[in-house]
């Protein structure tokens, strides 16, 4: 059986995190480092796709008509419940921030929230969407809504699903953007979602192929598994220098294989207080990722960098 979570995954959700808030932050000072720290919300796509086909082994599979339409309302409110609460309040946390660098008054801070309201219901990438308050969390709602589109899809069409229509909407994505303009970091409007559908889609894949195979003996995962880890370190390092090119896709590939491989290779961490820090550092992940922009906005303007 596919193990659930793993500790080590764990610490490269982390570690890519801080590739994105590296990027960002580095971007706002004018500086080259962590150029390509983009990539690293391409990675939490891929493992968010990745539970997602979990939830369907759990709560979808063999189920009735009924219970499906009942999972998929439990997911919706399971996702809300994980991702909504720190997502308004870092919402709310920027627009005090701002207020107070620009020394807004009561009335300002009410236009500038009515100018942002798109944002407040994770809807800025519609038609109704117009200034945004933190562009970095256009993520939540892509894993949310294009979430909600891949359970609604493993719903109707199960295995087939993961296998096949997964798979292929992801690829379509991606040759999309390839053909199009030739990178993958783009969040205006519509792309934001895409971008998280293409992710989520790939991961969902990973975890049906997860299902399918064995486990890999011992011997192969003593190979296997330091050499993922490479190339996981690889791509941290490439990331101080890269930049927004074809090579994005080489790089998503990579994860899928990494992605795969920590999935099935045995672990051969034994010692608990590695694996209980690797796990809570996987626990605040989010919480560094969501709150990561006004601490940055706060901090440039407390100490005059931007």
């Amino acid at each position: 059986m596919t193990k659930k979570r793993n500790d080590v995954l764990e610490f490269w959700r982390f570690i890519f995190c801080i590739m994105v808030l590296g990027f960002h932050f580095f971007s706002k000072i004018e500086s080259e480092l962590f150029h390509a720290g983009y990539l690293g919300v391409e990675f939490f796509f891929l493992v968010s796709g990745y539970f997602i086909g979990g939830f369907y082994t759990k709560q979808l599979a063999g189920k009735t008509f009924p219970n499906r339409l009942k999972a998929i309302g439990t997911y919706i409110c399971s996702r809300l419940k994980r991702l909504y609460p720190l997502y308004l309040a870092a919402l709310f946390l920027m627009l005090f921030i701002r207020s107070f660098i620009n020394h807004y008054g009561f009335r300002d801070m009410l236009s500038l929230a009515k100018n942002c309201f798109a944002e407040f219901i994770m809807l800025q990438w519609t038609p109704i969407g117009n200034e945004v308050l933190i562009s970095a969390d256009w993520y939540v709602p892509a894993v949310f809504w294009g979430g909600i589109f891949f359970v609604i899809l493993l719903s109707l069409t199960g295995k087939i699903g993961g296998f096949i229509l997964a798979p292929a909407i992801s690829f379509w994505i991606y040759r999309y953007y390839f053909i199009l303009i030739g990178k993958i970091d783009i969040i205006v409007y519509y792309h934001c979602v895409l971008r998280g559908i293409a992710g989520l889609g790939l991961g969902i894949f990973i975890y049906f192929l997860c299902q399918a195979i064995k486990d890999f003996p011992s011997y192969l995962s003593r190979i296997l598994f330091p050499v993922s880890n490479v190339i996981l370190l690889g791509v941290f390092v490439y990331s101080q220098f890269g930049h927004r090119s074809k090579w994005d896709f080489f790089i998503i590939a990579l994860y899928a294989i990494c992605l795969f491989i920590l999935m099935k290779a045995e672990i051969p961490i034994q010692n608990e207080k590695i694996k209980s820090a690797f796990g809570l550092l996987g626990k605040i992940t989010y919480p560094v990722y969501i709150f990561q922009m006004p601490v940055i906005e706060l901090f440039l303007a407390l100490f005059h960098l931007a």
